[in-house]
């Protein structure tokens, strides 16, 4: 008996593979548009998303927008020896704060002042990884002082190519 459960338990398998790839029927997917991206398409009458991005992706605004968006999802797209951030080490509202500040080490401004917490959320939730003077510990972790964020460089080298292809 005991040399028998093997074989029973691949022949399981193999039935249960068979089901699925006979009778089961995937959930289908609804493919229209939603109205919103179609608004959102009529504004790119004579360039890509792809020209469109590229078009302000080095102005402060674009910068700072990068930054909140790496605070509240994090990024793996670096691979640096640190390893990958984890989105979520700031609430949102702050994030904004810290990116203000952030943008302070390679001389970009935010439109509006940021609060004086700003450094202090910088050094408490940033700081251990970046350093408080933002440059990354020795290439363990990016190099916030760069006039250019390397997550930024990368993006622009990939829209380009986009761009070249279309």
């Amino acid at each position: 008996m005991q040399k028998i459960i093997p074989y029973l338990a691949i022949l399981i398998v193999i039935i249960y593979a068979v089901y699925n790839a006979k009778f089961h029927n995937p959930k289908k997917v609804d493919t229209h548009t939603h109205t919103n991206y179609e608004e959102h398409i009529k504004t790119h009458k004579t360039t890509t998303h792809y020209e469109d991005e590229l078009s302000h992706i080095n102005t402060d605004e674009y910068t700072k927008e990068y930054i909140i968006r790496v605070i509240d999802h994090g990024s793996n797209i670096l691979d640096f020896k640190g390893g990958e951030m984890e989105g979520g080490f700031a609430a949102h509202d702050d994030a904004e704060k810290i990116a203000c500040y952030v943008m302070e080490f390679s001389g970009k401004k935010c439109t509006a002042p940021y609060p004086k917490n700003a450094a202090m959320f910088y050094t408490s939730i940033c700081g251990g990884c970046h350093g408080d003077d933002g440059k990354g510990l020795g290439g363990t972790y990016p190099d916030l002082t760069k006039a250019k964020l390397l997550g930024i460089e990368k993006r622009e080298s990939f829209l380009r190519s986009m761009s070249m292809h279309k």
